[in-house]
């Protein structure tokens, strides 16, 4: 056993909190006024904060699910069953309601989930969906990189995010939305899981000092890299900064900060992490986001009420119906090879979703 890998069993409870705050950044950052525009726009900032700690953490896991999954056909179930009911109502949703005033280059950008990189076709309720589209985007590049090259197509994918982080600084692209733009944050990401999967002398090297790192400390420097407006140096370190937080999550498990978050008052944020995401615009077009200024704000905490409520049931029904399915079809697979019934593990709450940012300006980060 590594000296410097945390025990599995504690299933990265650090992991939860982490992903409870990026999606309490993102919430915040969207449905609250957080503070003067003096000199930096803390909207702004919060989003950009929450999301790249998300970003930085789906990297990590996609590469332990790609790792440890048995085959790519089940790691592409999963991801499905777990993503797309959500996603597909939503869109089934807006283009009910939108119908006929929609235009067939709209449908079909929303519906490959390719519409981050032709903003143009965006409604009101679908600009956060930009995220969801990287990400997947995301998923079929790993697996594809997986599928060639196994580990050392990780390695190279790694490598490709540092050239795109290049390109990005070079472009001054800091606030672009298109897949381009935004893999590097996703790609960084994989190292993580590399370094946790391996016992080479470099992992174990990288691991102790993994090990050493505060979060804290990995925190306020990824929130002053957060600022808006951003130094453009700065804003192109976020995803290793963030890499070094949620390392330091992993392997520094007696830190303060990693305990903290590990406590089981982030676990149900966590778990419902997903449809709060998913949910939280269509709420801004309803009654409840309705009126002045003081008149909205002052309806924020019954919005919120039914905000968790509704994700609630969304996920504890509505989602959880379609990973049982998935699953099902998984052991089915497994038991038609083999002709021996085989129990397919439960999943975990701590799955890769999707989160963004969004401002009222429409620059999206």
């Amino acid at each position: 056993m590594n000296t410097y890998q945390p025990s599995l069993n504690s299933q990265w409870k650090s992991l939860d909190g982490a992903r409870a705050l990026s999606i309490l950044c993102v919430l915040a950052c969207h449905l609250l006024p957080l503070g003067p525009k003096t000199y930096f726009d803390l909207n702004i900032a919060v989003g950009q904060f929450g999301m790249a700690i998300f970003f930085s953490l789906s990297g990590f896991l996609i590469a332990h699910k790609l790792i440890t999954e048995r085959s790519l056909v089940e790691f592409a179930i999963n991801r499905a069953f777990r993503i797309m009911p959500l996603l597909l109502l939503l869109l089934a949703i807006t283009f009910a309601w939108r119908m006929p005033n929609t235009s067939m280059e709209s449908f079909s950008t929303h519906f490959l989930v390719i519409v981050n990189n032709f903003p143009e076709h965006y409604f009101k309720e679908t600009e956060h969906l930009w995220s969801v589209c990287v990400e997947i985007h995301f998923y079929i590049l790993a697996a594809l990189g997986f599928l060639v090259f196994k580990r050392s197509g990780l390695k190279l994918l790694v490598m490709l995010g540092v050239v795109l982080s290049i390109y990005r600084f070079q472009e001054q692209a800091l606030f672009s939305t298109t897949t381009l733009f935004r893999l590097d944050e996703l790609l960084i990401g994989l190292s993580l899981g590399l370094i946790w999967h391996s016992d080479s002398p470099l992992s174990q090297y990288l691991k102790k000092n993994l090990a050493m790192i505060n979060p804290l400390y990995m925190m306020i420097g990824l929130a002053v890299a957060s600022l808006a407006p951003p130094h453009p140096l700065l804003f192109i370190l976020r995803p290793y900064i963030a890499a070094l937080f949620i390392g330091s999550l992993l392997f520094n498990t007696q830190a303060y900060a990693t305990r903290t978050l590990a406590s089981s008052m982030w676990s149900w944020i966590s778990k419902h992490s997903y449809a709060l995401y998913i949910i939280h615009p269509f709420l801004l077009l309803t009654w409840l986001s309705s009126g002045d200024k003081l008149t909205m704000y002052a309806k924020r905490p019954l919005l919120f009420i039914v905000l968790f409520a509704v994700a609630y049931v969304s996920t504890r029904y509505y989602e959880q119906f379609f990973i049982q399915v998935g699953k099902q079809w998984i052991k089915y697979r497994r038991t038609s090879k083999t002709g021996t019934p085989i129990t397919v593990p439960t999943p975990t709450h701590l799955e890769p979703v999707f989160y963004e940012h969004r401002t009222k300006n429409t620059v999206r980060t």
